[in-house]
């Protein structure tokens, strides 16, 4: 993510502006563990295999490489179908934009980029949150 404020005005894709797949990768990598070790957000993996974990990680990476202009066919379900029933409160979103937050700035992600990812991640909240 190296390269994002020297693309930033070059009308890149936020793909491009990112750092690619590799650096997508490694946000979702950081992202993850976050979620998953948070006192109220855990029990959305309870019972998953290591597998079906490492699964999930690789479809959210392909969904956001897509989603963010990339050259990555997404091929797992839209969000509200992947999402529904889960009963995903305001309080458990709102957790959830404060650890994609702190991964993105682990990372070094410039201010513009971070922006751009919180507004694709809300865009998103209608077909999340169902409580």
């Amino acid at each position: 993510m190296s390269d994002a404020q020297a693309s930033a005005n070059t009308g890149d894709s936020l793909y491009k502006r990112l750092g690619g797949y590799d650096a997508i990768a490694a946000a979702v990598a950081d992202l993850m563990p976050r979620l998953r070790s948070d006192p109220k957000l855990w029990v959305y993996w309870k019972g998953k295999s290591l597998e079906s974990r490492r699964r999930g990680d690789q479809l959210l990476v392909d969904f956001l490489c897509a989603a963010f202009g990339g050259p990555v066919f997404y091929a797992g379900p839209d969000m509200k179908t992947s999402h529904e029933g889960l009963g995903i409160t305001n309080e458990e979103w709102d957790i959830t934009l404060g650890h994609i937050g702190a991964a993105l700035d682990a990372l070094g992600v410039a201010a513009r980029e971070k922006s751009d990812v919180v507004a694709a991640a809300a865009s998103l909240k209608g077909d999340i949150v169902e409580a």
